[in-house]
């Protein structure tokens, strides 16, 4: 492995959608497992990547891919049996998952925002250990967004909840270690500058997906030094997202979200990073 493009996360804050329009670049390189999350298991926690899980991710994928050509599914389920689970997960078995550089192919690429939470010490092992350029995108979004939509899927809520039950639930999802750790923007972002490197590492902003796709994909390629590619004919492009009601946080939600939304704009202001003015819409 040569070269090794990441982002990071954060959760909920359109990397799907940012997958969805890059894995036609002719120079990024996905594997079929979207989410590996082997950066996390070797450098955080074991548990990120168990064999159940592997498992899980496999038996889901294979489930689903009906739809493309014969020769296509043949290739999936080769790289799923012969790679993604035939060995312990370690360096070796990671770089493995990826084809061999070519000119096509010039970044490998590993979508993963439990990658954010690895700390400085586990990012200069990576860089070390890894023996490649590395350069890695953390996409944030509005705090208090991102927590409700966070909240809204990890509580499976398809319906409004009274205050008090509204006001409970969020005391307590506010109070896991997940949430806190997924939270901390400028924490995560000092980490992972750290060990890669500032110039390695690029913040990006939710709202412009949003607002200016296509800018926001220009600025990736640029960032990579990979050829401009007309993203324009893809369907994706102009999804809607976050633009119903639905998705914009209650009032007691967004007043509990409150001190970590003014944490985190404090901190990104100290950091000299331009924030979008509607973050400081409701501070």
């Amino acid at each position: 492995m040569q070269r090794l493009f990441l982002s990071i996360g954060a959760m909920k804050a359109g990397t799907t959608w940012l997958y969805s329009l890059l894995e036609s670049h002719p120079q990024i390189q996905f594997t079929p497992e979207k989410e590996i999350h082997f950066l996390a298991a070797n450098y955080i926690k074991p548990a990120f990547l168990s064999d159940a899980h592997r498992q899980k991710r496999a038996t889901t994928r294979l489930n689903n891919i009906n739809q493309l050509r014969p020769e296509r599914q043949e290739k999936i389920r080769r790289w799923y049996q012969e790679q993604y689970l035939n060995q312990v997960p370690s360096l070796e078995w990671y770089k493995n998952l990826f084809e061999a550089p070519s000119k096509r192919h010039l970044w490998n690429t590993d979508f993963s925002n439990l990658s954010a939470l690895i700390d400085a010490d586990g990012w200069t092992r990576l860089h070390a250990e890894l023996k490649a350029e590395i350069r890695a995108i953390y996409i944030l979004r509005e705090p208090c967004e991102r927590l409700w939509s966070q909240f809204k899927f990890s509580r499976k809520i398809t319906h409004d909840l009274d205050e008090l039950a509204l006001i409970g639930q969020t005391k307590t999802f506010l109070s896991s270690r997940q949430v806190e750790q997924h939270s901390h923007y400028c924490r995560n972002l000092d980490a992972v500058r750290s060990g890669l490197g500032g110039d390695q590492v690029k913040v990006m902003f939710f709202d412009d997906i949003a607002n200016r796709p296509e800018h926001f994909l220009a600025s990736i390629e640029v960032f990579l030094d990979i050829a401009s590619k007309n993203h324009s004919t893809n369907p994706n492009l102009h999804r809607a997202i976050n633009t119903t009601t639905a998705n914009t946080p209650p009032l007691s939600f967004r007043k509990l979200c409150a001190p970590i939304v003014e944490r985190e704009v404090q901190g990104l202001r100290e950091r000299d990073i331009n924030i979008p003015s509607v973050w400081m819409s409701d501070l």
